[in-house]
């Protein structure tokens, strides 16, 4: 018995949170998700999800009205996920506005990761064991493995809708106050 298309992408979106226009193998069920939106829309509404269409970055998204069904991530897979959306908007910025696609090399991760100054190294097996759970979700794909410096992920849209802004503007304006304050040590320690 066939799959009906509906059942099948509502199915995807259970799964996966998200559904971009933007990659090949998904291209089809945006699309038809967008020329079908009151009837996903509907189909989502008695179970307690919201379809949210981004149409500006692509992606359609899947959330609970409830709060529930988030994943956890663990402290580190935070940090690369935020690395990941630092690296897609500081890209997405020097790209010309119609390339669809945004990379980022492991070597710029682990600068980005090194200019943190945390405990844990940053190597192949912490990498990998970081983006287990985030590319379940559709943030990112690994292109051919990590095995070296130059290995691509592609990042996708979604990782700008992963944690909400407000998390976000939080924890950055916490990290401006904390840094001033080590700015202001330094220059005491100079004098």
């Amino acid at each position: 018995m066939a799959i009906d298309i509906k059942e099948e992408i509502a199915n995807y979106l259970l799964n996966n949170c998200f559904l971009m226009g933007t990659v090949d193998s998904t291209r089809e069920k945006y699309y038809y998700v967008i020329n079908h939106e009151e009837s996903f829309r509907q189909i989502f509404l008695p179970i307690g999800y919201t379809l949210v269409i981004h149409r500006n970055l692509r992606v359609v998204q899947l959330i609970n009205n409830h709060g529930s069904g988030r994943i956890a991530l663990k402290k580190y897979e935070s940090i690369i996920l935020l690395i990941f959306r630092l690296l897609y908007v500081e890209k997405r910025e020097s790209l010309s506005t119609n390339e669809d696609r945004i990379y980022a090399t492991v070597e710029e991760i682990k600068n980005e990761y090194e200019k943190l100054n945390l405990p844990r190294k940053f190597d192949r097996a912490f990498l990998e064991d970081s983006i287990r759970n985030i590319k379940r979700y559709n943030l990112v794909k690994v292109e051919n493995g990590l095995a070296n410096m130059d290995a691509k992920i592609q990042i996708y849209p979604s990782v700008m809708l992963a944690m909400p802004d407000t998390n976000i503007s939080k924890a950055y304006d916490e990290t401006v106050k904390l840094l001033s304050q080590y700015e202001n040590s330094e220059e005491e320690d100079e004098e």
